[in-house]
């Protein structure tokens, strides 16, 4: 039995996912024009990083591994009400501060931005919404009910992860009973659910895509039970073609076999994306101690950088807008550069102050006597 290996790891790995996500939403915020003097950026090397379509499989792949190692010994001594209660106060409280925050800036942005012309960035803000679409968010059941795409389009994957966690303890259940083929069995299943019309949600991605959570379920299994070692320079290598192959997918130079049910971009990336978090596991791959603790912090607030980073790309549009920046590359550089910088500030205000007290209260919860 492996304890500990090199576990910070996974934590670079979210704040890359994360950044992916920010690169994508930068480019669709620029690549379209706001007036007839806008010129539309579109720059080769930055769409070579625009995988936050993967980035977010990635969340769920990293998600699946990182609940496994921390909580698979917890789970048979505390039962699951303890695991249940921890996860709300990690991922629920955050969520509400940072819709307030979105509705409060939908009022904002519809105020200062001219016309409506249907561009990705101001759907998420334009659209008309009613107390019962609220509720559907507060609830994380707008996947099911079909009001997804309101207030932070970002915000589509929350719900699909909140449903892994609860069924997380029967993806434990199913390992105890059937070992390393229960998540493999569950993954299945759910990833035919729609194509059987077994049941219907509005949006189907919680069964698309619960492979990756269950691979990553998988992969913490093998890391606490079997002890692997790869040399930092083949991990990198394979780290780097994962990259370039989802790369070229996103970007279409690739197309994808006709093979029935798996030829499916998503499929892809969930595949991709266990194996990367199978990779970091076990490769140790040695940096500068200042970039390593950077990593490491962007990592931990991952979550709310996810959160707050669609408020500050639609700043940047608003900004191009108002001053009229037409120059395709101005436009890039000073969407990102805001973004990443606003969002680092934000994110890390939420981590300490919205994240880690919520937390802390879980605990507390937890650990009062009965």
């Amino acid at each position: 039995m492996v304890n500990k290996t090199y576990i910070e790891q996974l934590t670079w790995l979210r704040g890359i996912a994360a950044f992916f996500v920010i690169i994508s939403h930068t480019i669709r915020a620029t690549e379209v024009q706001y007036s007839s003097t806008d010129q539309a950026s579109h720059l080769f090397i930055l769409s070579l990083f625009d995988l936050g379509s993967f980035g977010v499989v990635l969340f769920f792949a990293l998600s699946g591994c990182t609940l496994y190692i921390s909580n698979v010994d917890k789970l048979a001594q505390k039962g699951i009400t303890h695991f249940y209660i921890k996860r709300f106060f990690r991922i629920w409280p955050a969520f509400v501060i940072s819709l307030i925050c979105y509705i409060l800036f939908g009022f904002i942005f519809s105020y200062y931005y001219p016309n409506a012309q249907g561009h990705w960035v101001e759907n998420q803000f334009l659209q008309d919404y009613s107390s019962y679409d609220i509720l559907s968010y507060l609830s994380f059941t707008f996947n099911i009910t079909g009001s997804q795409g309101l207030f932070n389009n970002a915000y589509w994957s929350l719900p699909v992860e909140f449903q892994y966690y609860l069924i997380f303890p029967l993806i434990i259940y199913s390992i105890k009973r059937m070992g390393i083929i229960g998540p493999i069995i569950i993954g299945a299943i759910l990833f035919l659910v729609p194509r059987l019309t077994i049941i219907h949600f509005a949006h189907d991605r919680f069964f698309t895509l619960a492979f990756s959570f269950c691979g990553g379920v998988l992969v913490g299994y093998i890391y606490k039970h079997y002890h692997l070692k790869i040399a930092p320079s083949s991990g990198l290598f394979i780290l780097i073609l994962l990259t370039i192959y989802v790369s070229c997918l996103s970007n279409s130079y690739i197309q994808l076999p006709d093979i029935p049910l798996l030829s499916n971009i998503w499929v892809s990336y969930g595949a991709s994306a266990i194996l990367a978090v199978l990779i970091v596991l076990y490769t140790k791959v040695d940096v500068h101690s200042r970039f390593e603790e950077f990593l490491k912090h962007y990592g931990t607030i991952s979550y709310s950088t996810y959160l707050y980073h669609n408020i500050f790309v639609a700043c940047s549009v608003l900004l191009i807008i108002h001053f009229s920046i037409t120059e395709p590359l101005l436009r890039v550089i000073m969407t990102l550069s805001l973004t990443l910088i606003a969002t680092y500030i934000s994110a890390s205000l939420s981590y300490q102050y919205i994240e880690k007290p919520f937390i802390n209260i879980g605990r507390k919860l937890l650990q009062a006597p009965k």
